[in-house]
């Protein structure tokens, strides 16, 4: 993702009219699926639990929470054995930013950790424990940008808040993460890289070890999520367009050739939701979050401008 400038952004992001679907038009006869939506607000820094069939509105806020520390740029409910349903959250600025763990039930904080780059993506591996941050690097802009890395936290018992830093490791402009239990795989994706990594642990310490053979390129990713209709793929958002890769052969097929897509993601019911930005206005997306069932979807809050919108579930087998 490029250096971003609020400048024109929040005017331009939050008036810009929707995009096209990204499916063809006769999908729109199909019945709405039933499902919740997840989305930060890059300009008030809130992040909203909407139904998706009700309008995003202040007045159909389901859940809400107020993180400290920017843009939220990542937000994704976990189940875990301490701490019941967890938000995991990414926020932070282009110099700095936190990677913070809440109670779902009470919105009690439990952990917290600030990160030296800009935070894209944080993903918590079920069983293990381990939670891992996507940073990007602060400087550049676009394919000049440099550096970024992956910041690997273990815990030391069942509960978020014994969490400790274990290892940082180069990652080029990381900016997505996900957990994959049908592999037991960290799957990491940035700058022209999509992989795949181990969490090898022991009772002191924990890293990720690159599985070399589910390595592909990519060109400038920006984020990785399951196919809840399909287990043996992964889908991908990046520069140019948006992929499904399948996983037992890492072969990569186009789905459309949008570009500025900065979510995607398949519900269970085969429903696709997606949100992006668009030329000329806010780089980190607009007030819409797309669904292909003929429905868009605007946050109605002041300025809003939309960077992820995620399904409301823990995790995906």
């Amino acid at each position: 993702m490029d250096r971003r400038s609020l400048l024109k952004g929040v005017a331009a992001g939050a008036l810009a009219a929707p995009a096209a679907a990204l499916l063809p038009a006769g999908a729109a006869s199909a019945a709405p699926a039933a499902f919740d939506v997840l989305v930060g607000d890059i300009t008030s820094g809130r992040i909203m639990l909407f139904d998706r069939n009700k309008a995003f509105t202040s007045a159909n806020v389901k859940w809400s929470l107020d993180p400290a520390g920017g843009h939220p740029m990542e937000h994704r409910f976990r189940a875990t054995d301490g701490d019941g349903e967890i938000l995991l959250v990414a926020a932070g600025t282009t110099t700095s930013g936190t990677a913070s763990i809440y109670r779902r039930s009470d919105k009690q904080k439990l952990w917290s950790a600030n990160v030296p780059n800009y935070p894209h993506c944080i993903e918590r591996a079920r069983g293990t424990g381990v939670v891992v941050v996507a940073g990007r690097s602060d400087g550049g802009s676009g394919g000049t940008a440099t550096g970024g890395s992956l910041h690997v936290f273990r815990p030391q018992n069942k509960y978020s808040s014994s969490l400790v830093p274990a290892q940082t490791i180069p990652f080029h402009q990381a900016h997505g993460l996900l957990w994959d239990p049908q592999l037991d795989r960290m799957w990491a994706i940035g700058g022209s890289v999509l992989t795949a990594y181990r969490i090898e642990t022991t009772s002191t310490s924990a890293k990720l070890v690159e599985d070399t053979a589910r390595r592909i390129t990519v060109t400038r990713g920006h984020d990785v999520q399951p196919d809840y209709r399909d287990t043996g793929r992964l889908l991908i958002c990046e520069t140019g367009g948006v992929h499904a890769v399948d996983k037992a052969t890492m072969k990569k097929t186009q789905l459309h050739d949008r570009d500025l897509v900065k979510s995607y993601v398949q519900h269970a019911s085969g429903e696709q939701m997606w949100t992006g930005a668009v030329a000329d206005g806010n780089a980190f997306g607009t007030r819409y979050v797309h669904f292909n069932l003929g429905t868009t979807r605007p946050v109605e809050t002041a300025g809003a401008v939309v960077y992820r919108a995620r399904i409301d579930t823990t995790f995906y087998q």
